[in-house]
């Protein structure tokens, strides 16, 4: 017997504006752990230019590279040209911006938990909407972030959600970890929620609806011409969550 449906959130943009801690973090990773040289105080010019480009992002070492281009004064404005810098740099090179953006963060975490949390906003309505939220397995997180983090700010924040339901996005799309886990625990239809278009672009999984979160780390591009994703605002996610999620969860 098929259960009903199951829903798939993205962290980062998601459900959490990690935006000024993505900044700090990886300012001082590149500067201190990877160039080791002071890693002077950041310019409002810097961070708002890392801001602009945050929508590029794929994974953690791909902040890293938005501070390379920075330290080299460019700045890159599609997704195109992001994907072919990180090629570019070479496979090496990530795999060492990778690590040092991981360990400098638990770093800062373990010296100043507090401040390093408190760089990390729960956006309000999907805060309001986690109490809501069945606790049957029909609802997780997928996220290139490490679960590890997610569970620290989760914890801090007060938000009771199961460490066992966050998943760690580490080289299969999307897509395909939401249709084998769909697939694979019974439920007939799934919903995915995210912020980076290319995660969700070109589905036609008719178990699968995606929606590109208007609220998150968006282009406007994007927003002109999302494919195959439904816009979704903060007012339209509390009445998913309330229409769709609870009431097909109670049916299970």
């Amino acid at each position: 017997m098929e259960r009903s449906v199951i829903l798939f959130l993205d962290f980062d943009g998601v459900i959490c504006d990690s935006a000024s801690e993505s900044f700090a973090t990886s300012w001082t990773a590149y500067h201190q752990g990877y160039r080791g040289e002071p890693a002077s105080p950041p310019t409002e010019e810097m961070r708002q230019a890392f801001f602009r480009m945050r929508p590029l992002i794929r994974n953690g070492a791909d902040f890293m590279l938005i501070q390379d281009v920075l330290s080299r004064g460019g700045s890159i404005h599609d997704q195109e040209s992001f994907d072919a810098e990180a090629r570019r740099m070479g496979e090496a090179v990530m795999k060492r911006f990778d690590e040092v953006i991981y360990a400098t963060r638990l770093r800062i975490m373990e010296k100043d938990r507090a401040a390093w949390v408190g760089l990390n906003r729960i956006y309000p309505h999907v805060e309001a909407a986690f109490p809501l939220l069945p606790r049957d397995g029909s609802v997780r997180i997928i996220t290139t972030k490490k679960p590890q983090f997610v569970a620290e700010i989760f914890s801090a924040k007060g938000i009771d959600f199961p460490a066992s339901a966050t998943i760690f996005a580490e080289s299969e799309p999307k897509l395909v970890m939401a249709e084998r886990i769909r697939r694979g625990e019974g439920f007939s239809e799934a919903i995915l929620v995210e912020d980076q278009i290319d995660a969700i672009r070109g589905n036609k999984n008719p178990r699968i609806r995606v929606y590109l979160a208007t609220w998150g780390y968006v282009m406007e591009e994007w927003l002109r011409d999302p494919g195959a994703a439904e816009l979704l605002t903060p007012e339209g996610f509390l009445e998913l969550v309330k229409e769709e999620v609870i009431p097909r969860a109670s049916r299970s």
